[in-house]
């Protein structure tokens, strides 16, 4: 999802872009045309959704079990007959059991009832909350205002650094969707992320502030690395906090409650986008280099969070994500953070045992040992 996001606003920059060196502002078409373009990608999506599968989670839990196993094999392209397919249907199976389909009211009531639930829920809400106020959207909102602020004179050059800022935000977001996001973990992801991300910040502000941009000036060396630190920006939230607080929420998530949970989750990441467009160019107006140095103390902020209060969920199976929730859940988040202890290698290295399957064929039903809050299998 983050990858199509990123992908609509880099295009949405380019004709932003085009429009602006085409049209002149006098002409009511250079705001109509990017306006009218927009029900272009919702009317291909409404028709996508016509040949869409249905999700065999979703299928399970209206007992639909052999059309989850039809579905499950078209999405693996495999044969319903599959061992793999079998063992994954049988997992999904499992996890259900016990947890009958709840109303929206049973829902909250289950979610604030269960350890794990609840702790989920604030972590999910909290990451979404964080992932905004790294100030992402205000540089995609408003990022020909900022190339300006320090010191890229002229609309038209600022509208297409925005559009190579967004052209940088697809390439690596699709490398961390691919590379970072297993090979490096969801915790790094986040803690390397708002790292470099703050770094980005405070230097943008800290050089607005030492050296005011004048209009009629050339780019000095500093504006220029300023404006390569907005990219840098980009790059280490597109590996980061761009695409990893989605993979959390829904992976850490328990099948009963989780349309709950990313609902609240989604609900928190609208409404921050809401008050990060509100208050930017008020921001940028009353305190200037100070809006940067503001989110760069929320990257910082986001690190601490990150370390204490989120586990690595990296090669865990889905269905065993619910051992990192027991015991001291802050504590062995915290292990997580040394790679040495992590207990998603633990789980991942779990031991496999052949089985019957339930639902027909041989199937490779995966077990995992009990690991507790320290890291050490028992």
């Amino acid at each position: 999802m983050q990858l199509f996001n990123v992908t609509g606003i880099c295009l949405s920059f380019f004709v932003n872009y085009g429009v602006s060196i085409s049209i002149s502002s006098s002409n009511s078409a250079q705001w109509r045309i990017p306006f009218a373009l927009q029900m272009l990608p919702g009317t291909i999506l409404l028709v996508g959704i016509l040949f869409m599968n249905e999700s065999p989670r979703w299928l399970v839990e209206k007992n639909r079990v052999e059309d989850a196993r039809h579905a499950l094999a078209k999405v693996r392209s495999k044969s319903i007959h599959d061992a793999d397919v079998a063992q994954e249907l049988d997992e999904i199976v499992n996890d259900f059991q016990g947890h009958e389909r709840l109303s929206f009211k049973k829902q909250i009531k289950a979610t604030f009832s269960e350890k794990r639930s609840s702790y989920v829920f604030v972590m999910a809400v909290m990451i979404m909350f964080w992932q905004q106020w790294t100030g992402t959207n205000s540089i995609n909102y408003y990022a020909p205002q900022i190339f300006q602020s320090i010191g890229l004179a002229g609309t038209q050059s600022s509208l297409f650094a925005t559009g190579i800022y967004g052209v940088v935000k697809i390439v690596i977001t699709a490398l961390g969707l691919m590379l970072a996001t297993e090979q490096v973990g969801r915790k790094w992801s986040l803690i390397v992320g708002a790292l470099g991300q703050a770094f980005a910040m405070f230097y943008i502000g800290i050089n607005q502030a030492v050296n005011p941009i004048n209009t009629n000036a050339p780019l000095t060396g500093n504006s220029y690395f300023a404006i390569v630190c907005v990219y840098l920006f980009v790059v280490f939230y597109s590996f980061g906090w761009g695409p990893i607080p989605f993979v959390l929420s829904a992976e850490c998530s328990p099948n009963h409650v989780r349309s709950l949970i990313m609902a609240a989750a989604l609900m928190t990441q609208w409404l921050m986008n809401f008050v990060i467009a509100k208050i930017t160019p008020i921001m940028l107006a009353n305190i200037t280099y100070g809006t940067f140095l503001v989110f760069a103390v929320c990257c910082i902020l986001m690190v601490v969070y990150a370390i204490l209060f989120i586990p690595e969920t990296a090669g865990v199976p889905l269905e065993s994500i619910g051992l990192l929730f027991e015991g001291n859940i802050i504590a062995g988040a915290t292990k997580d953070t040394l790679l040495s202890k992590s207990r998603a290698k633990a789980l991942k290295n779990s031991s496999t045992v052949e089985t019957e399957s339930e639902y027909g064929g041989k199937a490779v039903q995966s077990y995992v040992e009990h690991v507790d809050a320290k890291g050490s299998a028992a």
